[in-house]
């Protein structure tokens, strides 16, 4: 292995393997974690939700009594240290407090997405041996009872609810798997179960977490992930993000992923910070009103129909000429001067978000330059952030200066760019010599990483963990570079990189960002394709069918006619960019293209299946249906309504 260009941000501050403890202070434990919540922030507000138009609130000191009530109630029910149990519901107070009470009575949570298929959340339930199930009445709903007898216990979520509504009646007939609510745990613990609970170790090195990714290619994992691979992301993220106790976070991505989780339940509340938690989209809207969020976290995904429904909403009041001359003058003042009049220029549109937001944090996948540019014109700036989740989940961070973001250009001139190394991470580059890629003739390399918070493999995949690290390092699959200050430049997936057969290479992220300009363009996926023998740059697009329509102007929208418009928007975008990486090749879908559940990334590994079209059958996009679904919306804040 040849590693260039090796950037060390710090060292771990870990000395002793069995401390509680990093040497600077830092907890390596959750237990640590909730009792310096509790001593530091005793009675400050830690969580809250608006359940059936009232405010459910509970305090740092709550949060600790109850996760220690709810864990001694495990313990009598049988939990020992290293057993599992799947927790399987929506945001809300009640998923942290049964996180916490699993990993303080010493057993490893198995979160699961709420919004799986039946099969896919018995099969984890069944690869992860789970002993016990925490679900919400949705989920055990769907489940039924033949997918749950093998279980020990369920254990009914849902603050606000009839925990029992919408429960199969077998199930609540049945005397195997015992069936109670979160809130029955409690009443079950006895003397014994306490001091059980008080005398087990939960050491740093324990497994914290089994977090099965969605994979863009398939082949779902269970990363194992350590309450010291937490806790290292936490002090990265204290160290690098001015998160405090005046900042209030508004959470919507589900906590079954491992960044709205380090965000929302590990980080945030040691900081004091206030959170958030939503479910619904459609209300965002009226949460930012109320509760005024000075950060809130999205996925790319979710910005972009933001921003889109912004101009949509100002285009539909016939206020677009005055918008865009506005941007012009914030645009021309910046170029200028440095200076961000966003905020000035487009009071409203941050008076709608709340008013109070300080900036917005994109990770999950990657955020278009363009869309960074877009919020930055008018004010808000959006920080992007790299990792995986068998990095638990941070790397990277872009850091957060205001200075720089009003009075200089520096944020447009690393738009693109994922921020430096957070401390205790360590980034480095490797050749990849299957694809031609050596980091001394190019400049650019697979990244790899190393640190406290890197996984220690795959859940009973040997194999797969084997081929995850390379001499201690994680092998991350992203290529790109590091600039002279640290900032990482992810260009590309190693797995993706098109090798042409004059020996060029393509990154199909590049590409995707100049056909994703369009708005004609909907999905897109860059992919290397055998043309009569030889390699060419293909596309498979999923078209906008209402841009394509207003387009066509009456005309019949014929599969000819859409490809002529689609074709000619991408020869539009690509004419910047050097011919031999421009799309020879291009197909239409008229489906979306399929995505990840939750972050919405695009499975390059099933786009194959959905490729044809016929514009007879078009049907509507992910972005068109939650806009359906949110109904009427004044103004700007129409951006929130729509997501």
């Amino acid at each position: 292995m040849v590693l260039s260009k090796l950037r060390i941000l710090s060292a771990s501050t870990e000395q002793d393997p069995d401390s509680q403890r990093t040497s600077d202070g830092y907890p390596l434990t959750f237990r640590e974690l909730l009792e310096d919540n509790r001593r530091t922030w005793g009675d400050k507000i830690a969580f809250q939700q608006k359940i059936r138009g009232e405010w459910r609130r509970v305090s740092h000191a709550d949060v600790h009594k109850r996760s220690y009530d709810i864990a001694a109630g495990l313990v009598a029910l049988g939990v020992e240290p290293g057993d599992r149990v799947a927790l399987v519901a929506e945001n809300g107070i009640e998923w942290a407090l049964s996180y916490y009470a699993i990993v303080v009575a010493g057993a490893i949570a198995v979160p699961i997405y709420y919004e799986l298929k039946p099969g896919e959340i018995t099969g984890m339930i069944q690869l992860s041996e789970a002993k016990m199930l925490v679900a919400s009445a949705k989920v055990l709903a769907k489940l039924g009872e033949t997918e749950t007898q093998k279980l020990q216990a369920l254990i009914i979520v849902g603050e606000g609810v009839e925990p029992r509504h919408g429960v199969p009646s077998g199930l609540l007939r049945r005397a195997q798997p015992e069936l109670l609510s979160l809130a029955d745990l409690p009443g079950r613990a006895t003397p014994d179960s306490r001091q059980q609970l008080a005398s087990r170790a939960v050491r740093p090195d324990d497994l914290a977490s089994i977090v099965f990714t969605s994979g863009t290619t398939g082949g779902s994992k269970g990363v194992m992930l350590t309450h010291r691979n937490f806790m290292a992301n936490l002090r990265g993220l204290r160290l690098a993000v001015p998160f405090n106790d005046r900042d209030r976070l508004l959470l919507a991505l589900p906590l079954h992923h491992t960044l709205p989780f380090i965000v929302g339940v590990v980080a945030a509340p040691n900081v004091g910070g206030e959170v958030t938690f939503e479910n619904d989209l459609r209300r965002l809207r009226d949460r930012m009103a109320e509760m005024k969020p000075t950060v809130f976290l999205g996925v790319p995904a979710l910005f972009e129909i933001m921003y889109r429904n912004i101009v949509h909403s100002i285009e539909v009041q016939g206020r677009m000429e005055s918008f865009e001359r506005a941007l012009r003058i914030a645009e021309a003042t910046k170029q200028r001067t440095g200076i961000n009049i966003g905020r000035i220029v487009f009071r409203e549109i941050h008076k709608k978000l709340g008013g109070s937001l300080r900036f917005m944090v994109s990770g999950g996948a990657a955020l278009n330059p363009r869309l960074a540019r877009d919020f930055a014109r008018i004010g808000l700036p959006v920080l992007q952030g790299w990792g995986l989740t068998e990095s638990s989940p941070a790397l990277t961070i872009q850091r957060w200066v205001p200075r720089k973001f009003y009075m200089s250009n520096y944020y447009e001139e690393h738009f693109g760019a994922v921020g430096p190394a957070l401390d205790g991470v360590e980034i480095a580059l490797i050749d990849v010599p299957e694809k031609e890629i050596y980091v001394h003739l190019h400049g650019e390399g697979e990244f790899v990483a190393r640190g406290d918070n890197i996984t220690p493999g795959y859940w009973k995949a040997e194999e797969e963990t084997k081929a995850l690290k390379v001499g201690g390092w994680l092998r991350t699959g992203d290529i790109g570079r590091i600039d002279d200050e640290g900032n990482i430049w992810i260009t590309g997936r190693s797995k993706y990189v098109i090798v042409l057969d004059s020996g060029e290479k393509v990154h199909p992220d590049e590409i995707e960002e100049k056909i994703a300009r369009s708005p004609v363009v909907e999905d897109v996926v860059v992919t290397g394709r055998i043309v009569r023998g030889k390699t060419q740059v293909g596309a498979v697009v999923y078209p906008n069918r209402d841009e394509v329509l207003a387009r066509l102007a009456g005309a019949a929208p014929t599969a000819e006619a859409v490809h002529a418009i689609v074709k000619g928007e991408i020869d539009a975008n690509e004419a910047d960019i050097a011919a031999y990486k421009r799309t020879t090749d291009l197909m239409l879908t008229d489906t979306p293209l399929p995505k990840t559940l939750g972050l919405r990334k695009i499975m390059r590994g099933q786009v194959a299946e959905t490729c044809g079209f016929d514009p007879r059958r078009w049907e509507q996009s992910w972005t068109e249906l939650m806009a359906a679904a949110a109904g009427p919306a004044d103004e700007a804040d129409e951006a929130l309504a729509s997501a």
